[in-house]
Order: structure tokens, then C-alpha cells, then sequence
């Protein structure tokens, strides 16, 4: 579970810079419009610094997306990541029948929510 929970922090880091960068904002922009430091974005960014759900939504309203729309392009891009690594794992063991190309994916969604 905490490699699913590193995956879907890091493609939520991931989504917020590219947002940010989508919106020509630079770390110190965005973190002035927030009242914060610079570092307070960059420590996000990089993942030294997790965000609570507050600021979650705060940091998305002021990059002009709803919470829902992140949260949608997180699970597409989880959803393509599972089909690539089922891909890579059918092609790496075909002698073995571990992976099927028919077999559904997890509900990963439902692993996060788990605690």
C-alpha cells in the first residue's frame, strides 16, 4: 500500500506543477497570491511536504481547477499507469498465466480509500 500511496502522491504533485506552469506561474507567484512562502510550494512540489485537504482545495482554486477535476485526471492517469504496468508484466512473464490481458483492473480508487 505505500508504494499506491507514493504512486498517487506523486502524480498529484505532478498534476498541481503542471497546472501551475499551465497557468505561467512560478512557485513565488502562486505562493504570494496563497499569503506563503515560496518554499511552501517547492517543499509540495517536491514531496517534502504533504498537503492537507484545505489546502488541497485552496491550492486548486487558485490554479483555477475544481478538486474533482484533479481528482479525475489522478485516477485516468493511475488507470493508464495500471495498463502499462499490466502490459510490461503479461510481456515480461508470457510463460507464466499470473497476468491475463482479459483480467479486470483492481479497484485502486477503493485502496486509497482504505485506511
Amino acid at each position: 500500500m505505500q508504494g499506491d500511496v507514493a504512486v498517487l502522491d506523486s502524480t498529484i504533485r505532478r498534476l498541481l506543477r503542471d497546472h501551475r506552469k499551465a497557468k505561467a506561474l512560478t512557485q513565488a507567484t502562486l505562493a504570494a497570491r496563497l499569503g506563503l512562502p515560496q518554499s511552501f510550494i517547492a517543499k509540495i512540489e517536491t514531496g517534502e511536504r504533504r498537503l492537507t485537504a484545505a489546502e488541497l482545495i485552496t491550492l486548486c482554486r487558485h490554479l483555477g481547477m475544481d478538486v474533482q477535476e484533479l481528482v479525475a485526471q489522478v485516477v485516468t492517469q493511475l488507470e493508464q499507469r495500471y495498463v502499462i504496468d499490466e502490459a510490461a508484466n503479461v510481456a515480461t512473464s508470457k510463460s507464466s498465466h499470473k497476468y491475463s490481458a482479459h483480467r479486470e483492473p483492481p479497484d485502486r480508487i477503493g485502496k486509497f480509500e482504505k485506511s
